[in-house]
């Protein structure tokens, strides 16, 4: 149980939850007309969600990991050997590196019609090369290892057997044709219309398969916006019956009712 975990009283929970519904409502009238109650509702929904993530990381990230080890241990950066302590790597240069980016950041927005703490921007530039490197490794190394590589192998380890089923050899066949079919298109696109680099019987081939991994994005595109839809759907379709038909909603609806008609 964390700080943040409490018990709220059951008012308290359906007059949040009324307040989500109605906060919901108004993000979804953006369907209807662009409102300064949309901006409004957006406005406080990105807030208030900057702000929770904000409690979050200094409750179970910040001060557990970096400021409460540093004020209980602070002068050790050297061991007994001369050389560097774990306490350098883990807790101090992250604090350097942070706090430069936060004084980058606040430089550029006070500076920003002016050339002043130039210096200090460009220093900023090392701590988010670093964030944005490891999290773009991170990603290209986990899509290699988790996704690339076994369909890679798969494929071809279909492709050695020749006694495979047929629809096991099918599956293999397009895995194949749709992933070099997607790379390809990635690769040669719209922008690129050189094709002198290629030996001319190739350019055919080569441009129908493009062609066919541009419509395969296109149709992962859809299903995913189609199951964020739907997923989306069934949340708001949850949250109304839980609004209509809950147990706890429904004593509110009826002491609203009672307050409505007096008494």
């Amino acid at each position: 149980m964390t700080p943040l975990d409490s018990a709220l009283p059951p008012a308290w929970e359906n007059a949040g939850f009324l307040t989500g519904f109605v906060l919901s409502l108004l993000i979804l009238s953006f369907i209807i007309r662009d409102g300064w109650l949309v901006r409004a509702a957006q406005y406080l929904l990105v807030g208030v969600s900057l702000a929770y993530s904000v409690v979050l990381v200094w409750s179970n990230l910040l001060w557990p990991r970096l400021f409460a080890p540093l004020l209980a241990n602070p002068l050790p950066i050297l061991n007994s050997g001369g050389q560097s302590a774990p306490g350098l790597w883990k807790g101090w240069l992250p604090l350097a590196l942070g706090l430069l980016l936060w004084a980058a950041g606040i430089a550029y927005l006070v500076g920003r019609k002016g050339q002043q703490n130039a210096w200090l921007r460009h220093l900023g530039a090392l701590p988010l090369a670093l964030l944005v490197g490891v999290g773009v490794g991170t990603g290209i190394a986990g899509a290699i290892q988790g996704t690339f590589l076994p369909q890679l192998r798969r494929a071809a380890e279909v492709g050695q057997l020749l006694d495979a089923p047929p629809p096991l050899l099918l599956v293999g066949l397009l895995t194949l044709a749709i992933t070099g079919g997607s790379l390809l298109h990635l690769q040669l696109g719209a922008a690129s219309s050189d094709e002198s680099r290629f030996p001319a019987p190739l350019r055919p081939v080569l441009a129908g398969w493009a062609w066919l991994g541009e419509r395969v994005l296109w149709l992962a595109a859809g299903v995913i916006f189609a199951r964020l839809f739907a997923a989306r759907s069934t949340l708001l379709i949850a949250r109304l019956d839980a609004l209509f038909f809950g147990q706890p909603i429904n004593d509110f609806w009826r002491w609203l009712l009672i307050f409505w008609q007096g008494g």
